[in-house]
């Protein structure tokens, strides 16, 4: 469901990209988090194999400091919104807060 609301991301890059390039990017890359963004800009690109397809997530403050945003690499297999994924959790399986930090 997330993916076919959001899909008009990618639809509108597809054209824009045919529209002032006259063909696709050659790389998409998008934020990764809740996965709304990303899915629907990437599943427009699936099936483009030369289309790379680059998700990035927010070090926070760095991987050793604790606050960060780094669940692939630091956390733990658990369950969200009833799908397995990793997750920074505590000891209980709460989900903890995570940390981006902005600048400029």
């Amino acid at each position: 469901m997330v993916r076919e609301f959001q899909s008009v991301i990618g639809k509108e890059t597809r054209r824009q990209a045919v529209e002032k390039w006259g063909g696709k990017p050659d790389v998409l890359v998008a934020r990764v988090g809740s996965g709304s963004n990303a899915l629907g800009l990437f599943h427009e690109f699936m099936e483009d194999e030369e289309v790379r397809l680059i998700g990035v997530k927010g070090g926070g403050f760095g991987l050793d400091s604790g606050r960060h945003s780094a669940a692939l690499a630091r956390g733990e297999v658990g369950v969200y919104h009833g799908a397995v994924s990793y997750l920074l959790q505590d000891e209980e399986g709460q989900i903890l807060a995570r940390h981006t930090f902005y600048c400029c």
